[in-house]
């Protein structure tokens, strides 16, 4: 597997500025919740630094790219072309960095969630929406309540997500839908 050093320095050439320090936020964010739920911290900065590695390649570019490497879309896929960076992103950290099958799920699923997510995958879920630098859930609130429950944290940011798709009138990706109800179980 590539160490965190050289995946760093890779990511830095390959995002612009301004991911790239929404990037850090997340690697800074998923380590403190990485802590508290006892998850190894090298596992959690890889993951959260790759998170968004194909999150700037031009959209139909993604969409060609991901037929290159087999990467299957769905629907809401095809119409949501926002959404195919973290299935692409996923086939490269496992091809290129050798990922293991759970590091991948966690940047598979960091923008739409699913049902029975690992601890590594709601950290970097919830990292991702709670960074510092985002202006939407960044609330201290939402933070403590990860720290505290990391469930509820999940159901409160799903139900966020879904009522913000649901103003812009976007469609939402069945797995979110799925996972919005699996946590609201909980």
């Amino acid at each position: 597997m590539i160490k965190y050093e050289d995946l760093y320095n890779e990511v830095k050439n390959i995002l612009s500025e301004k991911r790239f320090i929404h990037t850090e936020g997340v690697i800074e964010r998923a380590i403190e919740y990485g802590e508290i739920y006892g998850e190894d911290k090298e596992t959690v900065k890889l993951v959260a630094l790759s998170h968004d590695i194909a999150k700037e390649i031009p959209k139909q570019e993604r969409v060609n790219y991901a037929k290159d490497i087999g990467v299957e879309l769905d629907e809401i896929e095809k119409t949501n072309l926002e959404l195919i960076h973290s299935k692409v992103g996923a086939k490269i950290c496992k091809d290129k960095y050798g990922f293991s099958d759970e590091m991948v799920n966690a940047v598979k699923y960091h923008t739409t969630g699913r049902s029975n997510m690992s601890m590594l995958e709601k950290i970097i879920y919830l990292a991702d929406a709670t960074e510092k630098n985002r202006n939407y859930c960044s609330q201290e609130f939402v933070v403590e309540m990860a720290k505290k429950n990391i469930d509820e944290a999940m159901f409160f940011i799903l139900k966020w997500t879904i009522g913000n798709l649901l103003e812009q009138n976007k469609k939402i990706h069945i797995d979110t839908i799925i996972a919005y109800n699996y946590y609201n179980k909980k």
